[in-house]
């Protein structure tokens, strides 16, 4: 049985990591409100700027000259964008987003090549000797689509120089506390949206026909499918970091309630100890006051 030193140690011990636990789930709740708004803020951008392409995806003359408007050319490379967790203590969430690109991989069959965003993603990658053309891993504190510029700049040169013949993005979409999907999301070329390709509320989208441009249409249309795969981008790592965060959160709760649960058994265990060896000093007291009464 262990002595009272030692259950006095093992009741520190369970009280520091008790409060350190708490301390992360705080820390993870504040940083969740601020990172889901951001997320909830670029779907109205993003939305418009679909139905902008949709509509140019019909126009005969723009889906011959833009390579993004054609069909995906399936004998080149894959480039496939991972956006994964930093940091650990998350539940399974860096196990169900690595789930999700296994199964890409297995589906596409092909070589790829790969831009991280993620210390976890870029590591697990490189243990399996992947092909990383980039690592974004510092860009888990993006406040702004414009921190994904260079991200961006990378894909659409790769796609436009046809190094690659399609762009994967693979990300966790937050859609509430309780639900996070690992999430598989085609970004180049565009696809068909009357395909049914598109999710329920884009296809609702009624398509506009004869666009007329201010300006030089294949600038205009180079900014526009520019600042989409920003605004994409950007959505899925604020949408991915609010799910990393609110796993970190629910983790750290559940094991905060661990700990308390576990401090009560070791107090428990404590003072049954302390009454037990209380119980035998008064004993060895009472024995030895019987013996010289005896004398």
């Amino acid at each position: 049985m262990a002595s009272n030193r030692e259950m006095q140690n093992r009741i520190r011990t369970v009280e520091s990591i008790g409060q350190l636990t708490r301390a992360l789930q705080a820390v993870s709740a504040s940083q969740v409100r601020v990172v889901r708004v951001l997320s909830e803020n670029t779907l109205p951008y993003t939305t418009l700027s679909w139905q902008v392409l949709t509509d140019l995806y019909h126009e005969q003359e723009f889906y011959n000259q833009i390579r993004a408007f054609q069909l995906p050319d399936v004998s080149k490379d894959v480039l496939i964008v991972f956006i994964s967790a930093d940091r650990g203590l998350a539940g399974s969430y860096p196990v169900n987003i690595f789930r999700e690109v296994n199964h890409l991989e297995r589906k596409i069959q092909t070589k790829t090549k790969y831009i991280t965003i993620g210390k976890k993603g870029r590591d697990m990658l490189q243990r399996r000797r992947k092909n990383i053309i980039a690592d974004f891993s510092e860009l888990s504190t993006a406040t702004s689509f414009h921190d994904l510029k260079t991200v961006s700049e990378i894909v659409i040169d790769e796609f436009n120089q046809e190094r690659v013949g399609q762009v994967y993005l693979v990300y966790t979409e937050y859609e509430s506390i309780s639900r996070f999907t690992p999430t598989t999301k085609r970004l180049l070329p565009f696809v068909d949206p009357f395909l049914g390709q598109l999710d329920e509320k884009e296809e609702k989208h009624i398509r506009k026909g004869g666009c007329i441009f201010e300006g030089d249409p294949q600038v205009i249309l180079k900014s526009l499918i520019t600042r989409f795969i920003r605004m994409e981008l950007f959505h899925a790592v604020t949408s991915s970091k609010a799910s990393e965060h609110t796993m970190r959160m629910l983790a750290m709760n559940q094991a905060t309630e661990n700990s308390e649960e576990l401090l009560q058994s070791l107090q428990l265990k404590y003072n049954k100890i302390r009454q037990e060896n209380i119980t035998k000093d008064i004993l060895d007291i009472m024995g030895g006051s019987a013996v010289h009464s005896d004398e």
